[in-house]
C-alpha cells in the first residue's frame, strides 16, 4: 500500500515538472521566434575610407527596412538607406550637407543563434544609390548615380513579442567613385555605417 501511494506520489511530481517545463517553454515562445514579416526603421552615423575620407566628413546615416524570415536562421531585406556628409575643404561657410546619398538595396541575413532571444547575425547584400551635391560646393564634385555591396553583421534583441532592438555595422564596396575627385580608385574605398535600430514583426 505504502509502495503504491509512493509510486502515486512520483507519477504525480514527474507529472507536474513536466506541465510546468511545458507551459514554461510556451510562454517564452513569443521572445525567440524570429520567423516572419518585418520592418526597422535605423539611425547612426557614415563615413568614407580610402582616398574618398579625405576629404568627406563623417555625417548622419538613416534606413528603413522591410524584410521577411522563412526561418529563425534566414532572412530577406529590402530597404532605403540615406546618407548626408560635408566636404572638409568647402569652408563656404552655408549651411547644410554638401552631399547627400539617397539609394535602395537588398540584403540577405543569416542568424547565427536561431532560438535565442538575442541573435548576432551577418549580411550582405546589393544596391544602387544616388549623390546629389550642393550647387557651389565644389567643381570636384558632381551627382552620379552608382551601385554597392554592402557586408555586415549586427545584433538584434527580442524586447517583447512584437518589438525588437538592433545594432548594425556595415561596409559597402562602391562600383566606382565618380562623385568625388578620385584619382586612383581602390577596391577598398568605400563607405563605413553604424546604426542602432527598432522596430517589429507583424
Amino acid at each position: 500500500m505504502r509502495a503504491g501511494i509512493r509510486m502515486g506520489l512520483c507519477f504525480a511530481l514527474l507529472a507536474g515538472g513536466s506541465a510546468l517545463a511545458q507551459e514554461g517553454s510556451l510562454s517564452s515562445e513569443p521572445y525567440v521566434e524570429w520567423r516572419g514579416p518585418y520592418f526597422l526603421l535605423g539611425l547612426g552615423a557614415e563615413g568614407y575610407t580610402g582616398e574618398l575620407a579625405a576629404n568627406l566628413n563623417p555625417g548622419l546615416s538613416y534606413e528603413a527596412i522591410i524584410g521577411f524570415r522563412p526561418s529563425n536562421i534566414l532572412g530577406f531585406e529590402l530597404g532605403y538607406s540615406g546618407g548626408v556628409n560635408d566636404v572638409d575643404s568647402s569652408g563656404d561657410g552655408i549651411g547644410g550637407p554638401d552631399i547627400v546619398r539617397n539609394g535602395a538595396q537588398t540584403a540577405l541575413t543569416v542568424g547565427l543563434t536561431p532560438n535565442s532571444r538575442l541573435q548576432p547575425y551577418v549580411l550582405a547584400g546589393i544596391g544602387v544609390e544616388r549623390y546629389s551635391v550642393r550647387s557651389g560646393v565644389s567643381v570636384r564634385y558632381f551627382d552620379d548615380t552608382g551601385g554597392y555591396v554592402p557586408v555586415g553583421a549586427g545584433l538584434r534583441y527580442r524586447l517583447t513579442p512584437g518589438l525588437t532592438a538592433e545594432v548594425r555595422a556595415s561596409y559597402s564596396a562602391l562600383f566606382g567613385q565618380d562623385f568625388a575627385p578620385i584619382t586612383d580608385e581602390d577596391v577598398l574605398d568605400g563607405r563605413y555605417q553604424g546604426l542602432l535600430q527598432f522596430g517589429g514583426s507583424y
